[in-house]
């Protein structure tokens, strides 16, 4: 345990969490959502550290605010990862997906009483990974749960989740930082001059950007905007554009087009001088009044319904590229 603390940008949400503790009204379900990359994993893990220590477990420690003291029998045990009270539960290294079983077996855990602390906390990240049977044989347990113990589920998609679900957890939304709050950790943890362009290319996501540093990213993204660039100026053909598209992964690739796509509906509405990002607002700002926004608009809409196929269902990537660069070939009005 290197970090016994949240990031920053999450003190708000853990700050709340302490106060459930203190009142001892620590709700037995926690659901923490929120953007990918920007911690909800270590914040899970945290917390669970911090209601496990033997110390400060009791949340109302203002010396450590309620974090993990880091150096009893159970933060040993945590650091070593065999805590008998904590029960985690992720996708297996092959499977995308966590099978009924697999929550049948975690259930089992989930039920016995703490060996070692005063509570039992159970993790499931990502929540949104479950099947649909096997988060309907997890329903009993949440509306039931057995005497001090706690279940965490952990997802970016709490939408993505059944109501009956969502209905039985407490909801702590845990927010993407502000760009400030970004660059002031990245420039923390390695000072150097690229963050800001880093962070472009991790769409503000920190934790994401930190990963990027010593890899090629940003030429990637700069191949990637060129091609959109020229499609959308007519210089390049869509199928071209697919080519290259296809040589990035496609949740960079539909992330940054989303991102692209939004400024440049941002420029149209409100003003160049409004648009975020600096590769568009710097290239294709003369093409702004040529926009329709009408078409702006149902791409978007296009990114983010394909973005979550790709996830939930078996698209054809090469033709919904396609489809993707037909429209933005007919954006603009040349």
């Amino acid at each position: 345990m290197n970090n016994l603390a949240p990031y920053p940008w999450q003190q708000q949400s853990w700050e709340l969490l302490q106060q459930y503790r203190q009142r001892e009204r620590l709700p037995h379900g926690l659901l923490f959502n929120g953007p990918a990359e920007c911690g909800k994993k270590h914040f899970a893990l945290r917390f669970a550290e911090a209601v496990l220590c033997t110390v400060n477990g009791s949340g109302d420690s203002a010396q450590h605010h309620g974090k993990a003291c880091g150096k009893c029998h159970s933060c040993l045990l945590l650091a070593a990862g065999n805590h008998p009270d904590l029960v985690l539960l992720t996708p297996q290294e092959e499977k995308k997906t966590i099978q009924v079983d697999a929550v049948r077996e975690f259930i089992q855990d989930a039920t016995l009483t703490p060996q070692i602390s005063d509570s039992r906390v159970c993790l499931i990240m990502p929540a949104n990974a479950m099947t649909s049977e096997a988060a309907n044989s997890l329903l009993k347990t949440l509306e039931e749960p057995a005497a001090n113990n706690h279940m965490i589920l952990v997802t970016e998609h709490a939408t993505h989740l059944a109501a009956t679900i969502r209905s039985r957890c407490q909801i702590v939304n845990l927010p993407q930082p502000t760009r400030q709050q970004s660059l002031q950790w990245l420039q923390q943890q390695q000072p150097q001059q690229q963050w800001e362009e880093l962070l472009e290319c991790a769409t503000g996501a920190p934790l994401r950007a930190l990963s990027f540093e010593k890899s090629d990213i940003m030429h990637r993204r700069r191949q990637l905007f060129d091609s959109f660039a020229a499609l959308i100026s007519g210089r390049q053909l869509p199928l071209a554009a697919v080519a290259v598209w296809n040589e990035e992964i496609s949740e960079l690739l539909l992330k940054w087009l989303y991102e692209w796509t939004l400024d440049l509906l941002r420029g149209r509405e409100a003003g160049v001088e409004h648009m975020r990002d600096l590769l568009p607002r710097r290239e294709l700002s003369s093409l702004i009044p040529s926009l329709d926004a009408a078409k702006l608009i149902a791409l978007i809409e296009q990114l983010v319904s394909l973005n979550r196929g790709m996830g939930e269902r078996n698209l054809n990537r090469q033709m919904q590229l396609e489809a993707l660069a037909v429209g933005y070939a007919g954006l603009a009005r040349l």
